[in-house]
């Protein structure tokens, strides 16, 4: 008793930098996570592992994938996620490549915080881009090359900063394409930044957009941007779209349009989702219709024939979310399961690897699904128990399951399982 009385004293003097490891050899039969810190087995834990006892004080004694609290939204782009928790606070995985992390390191597989961003309740998530809503302000964070931050010039920011994008106020929503990043304030203006080469942001006087600008269209309640394209439901309920129409993604035939078109087979929708070069949208009743190319499958009506105007999702009647993916399509039921079809070469159906016209199985969760995300091949869910978990493409780490883990073709759990959230 009294040697351990004399190390108490000497350790409780003594000034001790947190461990930090840099590869599992030094973990004394653990593994190195991607925060830095040693994780070694325990069955307690619903990933099986857990932070040592030596690690940073605010990680020691965790499970691992416990670290963001109850994630309460996941954000999904074409190679990275972010996730806010309960606490506002962001965490974010997979491609860091421009920042997109909002750090200015390596690729991760495993959720790492965000520094500087506090009290967020939105995310989205672009090609190598992200955007954070907080309070009424939108902070944005990685390339910049083609205006994707809004914030007046071509310079990448790995580390985000508020007030980010000028010129906006009040904001309710946000959406962001790949390389272009729409914003909807609480009057009901659209506005969008970044890239304009294909019309996304529904200008025709510029290939870029340095600042947000406002979308001529009528009062908005909800918007949607994709690929290269952009959507907007008016308060009227009428659909708008802009950007892009090579494949019909608009819904209307002919060339893209640099001003927003109305798209009559949307009328009356409740919820839009753009993929690649489709895009779909959600009925108060819950079926869903879907326009735009479908070499995949991705329209959901047992063909592979493109369609230049919306056509139903087969055997879909309940739904009450959706999702696209680059070539995929997923839809929340409401019985709290999740079905999807199109591409499947990735594993992005939750199930299987083959293609499907229209949706299949349900993808195998644990627990009801509550919300959904979707990236360029890969898609997220929370569960009603307050678990995550992701599907599909995971060459970048995009699924967030740690490091040396494999993805693939069912879904992978991520985040911690804490207090159930309410839908």
């Amino acid at each position: 008793m009294k040697a351990v009385l004399i190390l108490a004293a000497l350790t409780g003097c003594a000034q001790i930098d947190p461990f930090h490891c840099d590869g599992d050899e030094q973990c004394s039969g653990g593994r190195c996570e991607a925060a830095g810190a040693c994780s070694f087995v325990d069955t307690g834990c619903h990933t099986g592992w857990r932070y040592g006892a030596r690690d940073d004080a605010a990680l020691a004694g965790l499970c691992v994938g416990s670290e963001a609290g109850s994630i309460a939204q996941i954000a999904a782009g074409s190679e990275h996620a972010c996730a806010h928790g309960s606490d506002g606070r962001v965490w974010c995985w997979g491609n860091d490549k421009y920042g997109g992390l909002g750090r200015d390191g390596d690729s991760v597989a495993a959720p790492v915080i965000v520094d500087g961003v506090t009290g967020v309740t939105e995310l989205d998530a672009g090609e190598f881009h992200t955007c954070a809503l907080a309070g009424d302000q939108v902070w944005c964070w990685g390339a910049d090359a083609q205006g994707e931050l809004g914030r007046g010039d071509a310079t990448d920011a790995p580390v985000p900063e508020p007030s980010l994008v000028t010129g906006l106020a009040r904001v309710v929503d946000l959406d962001l394409g790949e390389y272009h990043s729409c914003a909807l304030d609480a009057d009901g203006a659209v506005w969008c930044w970044g890239r304009n080469k294909d019309e996304e942001i529904g200008q025709d006087n510029a290939s870029y957009q340095w600042h947000a600008v406002r979308v001529n269209v009528p009062t908005a309640k909800a918007i949607a941007a994709g690929g290269q394209e952009g959507c907007a439901i008016a308060t009227t309920g009428d659909v708008w779209c802009w950007g892009k129409n090579d494949s019909g993604q608009l819904g209307v035939p002919g060339a893209g349009r640099t001003k927003p078109t109305m798209v009559p087979g949307f009328t009356g929708a409740t919820a839009l989702a753009i993929g690649g070069d489709h895009a779909c949208a959600l009925f108060a009743d819950g079926h869903v219709a879907c326009t735009g190319a479908n070499d995949h499958g991705q329209l959901g009506d047992g063909t592979t024939t493109m369609a230049h105007a919306p056509v139903d999702v087969v055997g879909l009647g309940d739904a009450v979310e959706i999702e696209a993916l680059d070539n995929s399509t997923c839809a929340r039921r409401a019985n709290g399961s999740i079905v999807c079809w199109g591409e499947g070469d990735h594993g992005e159906l939750g199930a299987g690897g083959a293609d499907r016209a229209t949706p299949g199985d349900a993808v195998p969760l644990a627990a009801p699904a509550i919300s959904l995300a979707a990236g360029e091949s890969f898609a997220c869910a929370i569960t009603n128990d307050g678990c995550s978990w992701c599907w599909g493409l995971d060459t970048a780490g995009e699924l967030g399951d740690g490091p040396g883990s494999p993805g693939g073709v069912r879904p992978v759990l991520l985040g911690a399982c804490n207090a159930p959230l309410s839908p």
